[in-house]
């Protein structure tokens, strides 16, 4: 009864569902506490020292102004960056300025480093500011794509002297990212996380058991995509292929043959579709919209399974009304699986 109900009424029975699912989706937007309208950019200090280190009095202050951002490559795992870089410390005993390394630099042959300022300050401070550009590494965790969020870091350390003699803090008042745009990308955070750190291995100086922990500082650009480009990109596209896969639905069983054209013609334009996200994908991850794509395999597959098991079973003297019938019962239900798992997908973009 309640089957019947809905498919005579079908088109309203749609439209029910569909406002409420853009409800549910307008509700998750509005009302989630993540959710903000602000497209101000928030700065971070993660600084993480032992209160022993902090009684250091080499402390170099090391402040970053990034000027550009572009060929951010995730299935290499790089990006280059364009930056002011400044380093302020009292004495003449270290020099930062000569002993730090950016330790995920990937090519020293295309890097470049100019000297803008290396002077005293009034308060006896010494002062040095550079402009650097270069290729650097970053390991993106693509998992959550096309929603995910990455850091784009620049990870520093003293290639002399450890964290007993040095330490890096962050100038993070005088950071700003107002110059700072990123093409297809929402800046979201400037982080900068300064900590000892100690690598797990003594590097062969067999006169010694570990090695001794060194000052290390990231600066980090938080940045993720824009929704637009996670409905544009993916949801429209794909929500219009499968409502053409869905039109064999109101095809009479006489035309078998044009249903199965068509469903097929949609399997095509399917993965045709997912190969053009592939070659951004490092190693061939499994990600987020994969799932979604897999369920217009699913579903794309199930809809040719009905087609011939209904044009057996009016074959075999069922009526064609009751297979309209069920056909329009499982198009709903493919429907309202597919909005789910977009609307969850959305969810997860929100917590980012």
């Amino acid at each position: 009864m309640i089957i019947r109900f809905l498919t005579k009424r079908f088109f309203l029975t749609i439209c029910v569902v569909f406002l409420i699912l853009l409800g549910i989706f307008a509700g998750i937007y509005n009302f989630n506490p993540n959710h903000t309208s602000s497209d101000k950019v928030v700065f971070v200090d993660n600084t993480n020292y032992s209160d022993e280190i902090k009684q250091t009095q080499n402390i170099v202050t090391v402040g970053v102004y990034p000027l550009n951002v572009y060929q951010i490559d995730t299935a290499s795992n790089t990006f280059q960056m364009t930056a002011y870089v400044w380093m302020i410390w009292r004495g003449d005993d270290i020099a930062p300025n000569e002993t730090f390394d950016i330790v995920n630099l990937v090519n020293t042959s295309s890097f470049t480093k100019t000297e803008i300022a290396d002077q005293d300050l009034a308060d006896g401070r010494k002062y040095y500011l550079m402009k650097i550009d270069g290729t650097f590494f970053k390991s993106f965790d693509m998992s959550d794509y096309p929603v995910d969020q990455q850091q784009l870091t620049l990870t520093f350390e003293d290639s002399i002297d450890t964290s007993d003699v040095v330490i890096y803090v962050p100038d993070i008042a005088n950071t700003k990212s107002d110059q700072l745009a990123i093409p297809g990308w929402e800046l979201k955070q400037i982080v900068y996380t300064a900590s000892e750190h100690a690598y797990q291995s003594n590097l062969g100086f067999s006169d010694g058991d570990t090695v001794s922990n060194i000052t290390q500082l990231d600066f980090s650009i938080v940045i993720n995509h824009p929704f637009l480009f996670y409905f544009m990109k993916f949801v429209f596209p794909l929500t219009l292929i499968l409502l053409a896969n869905y039109i064999v639905f109101w095809m009479p069983y006489a035309f078998i043959e044009t249903k199965i054209t068509v469903i097929g013609g949609t399997l095509l334009s399917v993965m045709f579709l997912q190969q053009l996200y592939n070659n951004k994908i490092s190693n061939q991850q499994i990600v987020l919209i994969d799932y979604l794509y897999l369920f217009a395999y699913l579903s794309t597959f199930l809809s040719i399974i009905s087609k011939f098991y209904f044009y057996r079973k009016i074959e075999d003297g069922w009526g064609e009304s009751e297979a309209v019938m069920w056909d329009k019962i499982i198009f709903l239900g493919h429907f309202v699986v597919y909005m789910v798992m977009v609307l969850g997908i959305f969810w997860k973009y929100l917590q980012n």
